[in-house]
């Protein structure tokens, strides 16, 4: 959990270092073109200044909402699986998640569409609490008036440790600093936002766990295997093991399809760890593969037909079936004990 407060930390500090830069940099601007309007009011237009502070505003408002949707992105993942881990209960497919992604980002509420709906709890974090944000500083102290509508928010995911937001939004800018209005922005963007998902909660196991035991967040395995499948042995499975990080596997299932247990295999994104007895329920059910998406899903188990078996990783029993086993380097003197053939 200190690893996701931590991605937390960093990542509102960027959004805030984001909007003093956009501050201080039109209002540098602003207080430079009234100084230069007043000596030189002969010469340049102050029009064509105050365009330009305009003009910087507009650019910096599309850098902030890219940086609002990251922050805004992660943080509604978060709840989202919070949210799941309450109700114990998936979405029924990835439209379902989606919209409730969407809403979150919305107005903070699972269904923006019934006020009576559960809130996402993310205070002032989801999206459009965060362009408000923006939009009411900038009125107040920069007489720039910004109105917008968001149009439509999805995600997916094309890479194993990243999610992709794509944000269509419509939204005019006008200057309000007299009754000549020196300048009017409209305009309809599409913003693609990468996502890390590098500490948050892994959703399937939090999801099903009842027990407040399994708390697993996704870090990155970088040993040395990372993208060798072929140097698997007992020496850098226990080190992978240790990390409880997650790796590359093609034949699991992504971080986003976990929301709505799709257990199909991603050839892009998916991923996998080996769970350790310490986060399973009391006594941990042995006769089933110890690799997450395997063992929420009841997939590789003793009743499915699989050859389980008992493996000593770093001083702990850790049943896997002999497939994995053999993925990942484990021989027969690994071998502590059968328990099913």
């Amino acid at each position: 959990m200190d690893l996701k407060l931590k991605k937390l930390k960093l990542s509102r500090k960027a959004v805030l270092f984001s909007l003093i830069s956009v501050l201080f940099s039109v209002l540098f601007i602003t207080i430079f073109s009234q100084n230069f309007n007043t000596l030189y009011e002969d010469r340049i237009p102050g029009s064509n200044i105050r365009i330009k502070v305009i003009d910087t505003y507009v650019r910096n408002f599309e850098t902030y909402l890219g940086d609002s949707t990251q922050v805004s992105t992660y943080r509604t993942l978060d709840a989202i699986t919070n949210y799941s881990y309450n109700k114990h209960k998936f979405f029924a497919d990835f439209n379902s998640f989606n919209k409730t992604f969407h809403d979150c980002m919305i107005c903070n509420r699972v269904d923006c569409s019934n006020v009576g709906s559960d809130s996402c709890g993310l205070g002032l974090y989801y999206l459009d609490a965060r362009l408000r944000n923006i939009t009411t500083l900038s009125n107040q102290q920069l007489n720039i008036n910004t109105t917008y509508h968001i149009n439509s928010i999805s995600i997916e995911q094309r890479l194993a440790f990243e999610v992709e937001v794509t944000i269509n939004i419509s939204y005019n800018i006008t200057d309000n600093s007299d009754e000549k209005y020196y300048a009017k922005w409209s305009k309809e963007t599409i913003i693609t936002q990468p996502v890390s998902i590098i500490g948050l909660l892994e959703p399937t196991g939090n999801i099903n766990d009842s027990t407040d035991r399994y708390n697993r967040t996704i870090k990155r395995y970088k040993g040395i295997c990372e993208s060798n499948d072929a140097c698997w042995n007992a020496v850098n499975t226990e080190e992978f093991y240790k990390d409880y990080s997650f790796r590359l596997y093609q034949n699991s299932t992504s971080f986003l399809q976990r929301y709505w247990n799709d257990n199909s295999p991603s050839s892009c994104c998916g991923i996998e760890t080996i769970l350790h007895p310490s986060e399973l329920p009391v006594p941990p059910d042995g006769n089933r593969s110890y690799i997450e998406h395997y063992y929420w899903n009841d997939a590789y188990t003793c009743s499915g037909g699989k050859t389980i078996s008992v493996y000593n990783i770093s001083y702990d029993n850790v049943s896997l079936d002999s497939g994995t086993a053999a993925r990942y380097g484990l021989t027969d003197s690994d071998v502590v004990g059968i328990v099913c053939r």
